[in-house]
């Protein structure tokens, strides 16, 4: 019988990661960002390619803070975590804030796992709230 799980104390944890996350990609603190990564990684940004590996994710979140000219903050938000055996499932939405105060909101699902007595993210997916635009 598997243990039972404080969620509580797991959301604050999952939280206070999102946070980090948060603080330092708003800082362009591109190790910050990757630390909270796994080596074996893989990430499926909007509208792109998926990114596997660590290294190839922290090329592409290179690349996105140093093409950043609006300048803008983001806040992640836990809003319901599963837990399924080693894994936490976490959904979650997103406020990115460009330097002119406009917000855009969009949503994530992550899933970590404890690696070495911490946890790490193994998978992420996230897309924004806005509708396309059409051409």
């Amino acid at each position: 019988q598997a243990p039972e799980v404080d969620m509580d104390q797991l959301t604050s944890e999952i939280q206070a990661m999102e946070d980090a996350y948060a603080k330092a990609w708003n800082a362009k603190d591109l190790e910050g960002v990757v630390a909270l990564y796994a080596d074996d990684a893989v990430s499926m940004p909007n509208n792109e390619a998926v990114v596997s590996g660590k290294a190839a994710i922290s090329e592409r979140l290179k690349r996105n803070m140093a093409s950043d000219t609006a300048n803008t903050t983001e806040a992640y938000m836990v809003d319901d975590l599963l837990v399924a055996g080693d894994y936490v499932i976490e959904s979650g939405k997103s406020i990115s804030t460009g330097a002119d105060g406009e917000k855009t909101t969009g949503k994530y699902i992550a899933i970590w796992t404890k690696r070495d007595g911490k946890y790490v993210c193994v998978r992420d997916m996230w897309n924004g709230d806005a509708p396309e635009k059409s051409e």
